[in-house]
């Protein structure tokens, strides 16, 4: 026993060593890992960023896609007042508004049905001479232009709805008017923040200058 003793196998001072490394190994595994109180935390905090995070990423692509049909809306109407300032009436047709702007639609077959997904990949084309409606480039929206008679005075009418099977009851219109006799024009978004639309969602109708002006 003596001998032991003598070669350090049970010295106190090993002993106290080899008690100094356990602490140390469990003092790197208590710093290195997670308990499951912080793993849940971590998990509830993923959660709720997402859940933040999300909505707001969505309305900002759904607005983006509304963007676009703004600027058709007011390129079909700006062409439209520049027609009947050098002709004295309104235009019908796509081949009347293309002197003033060139107009481009989405070719795919089914732009008018699915929309967005076929028409990502396929090549806009020019709008028909005769076209009065049309699917835009993006295939995110149906776009349409009449000519309505309200209170005696013609009006240039601009509808556009969005489109697609994944974006029809989604995405939010647009809609524009143009009224030469009364010299009033607009360019109209559909928003949730919209008053007289809760949701602002979804498919509307043409909007007349007329109604604009008494908003």
């Amino acid at each position: 026993m003596r001998k032991f003793l003598k070669s350090g196998l049970f010295s106190p001072k090993l002993r106290i060593n080899k008690i100094k490394n356990l602490s140390s190994i469990q003092q790197l595994n208590s710093e290195d890992g997670f308990t499951l109180v912080e793993l849940i935390v971590v998990v509830m905090m993923i959660g709720i960023l997402s859940s933040i995070a999300i909505p707001q990423f969505m309305t900002a692509a759904d607005k983006a896609k509304q963007k676009e049909a703004t600027g058709i809306v007011a390129a079909l109407i700006k062409a439209a007042t520049a027609y009947q300032t050098e002709y004295g009436g309104l235009p019908s047709t796509a081949l009347q508004l293309s002197e003033y702007a060139k107009f481009q639609k989405c070719g795919h077959p089914a732009a008018g049905t699915t929309g967005g997904p076929v028409c990502k990949n396929a090549t806009p084309v020019p709008l028909d001479n005769a076209d009065t409606a049309f699917i835009s480039s993006s295939g995110h929206y149906a776009v349409s232009f009449q000519l309505d008679t309200i209170n005696g005075n013609e009006e240039f009418q601009v509808l556009a709805n969005p489109n697609g099977t994944a974006y029809a009851g989604n995405g939010s219109a647009v809609t524009g008017c143009y009224a030469p006799q009364t010299a009033l024009s607009e360019v109209y978004e559909f928003t949730a923040k919209a008053a007289t639309e809760p949701d602002g969602k979804g498919v509307r109708s043409y909007r007349p200058c007329q109604t604009a002006a008494g908003n």
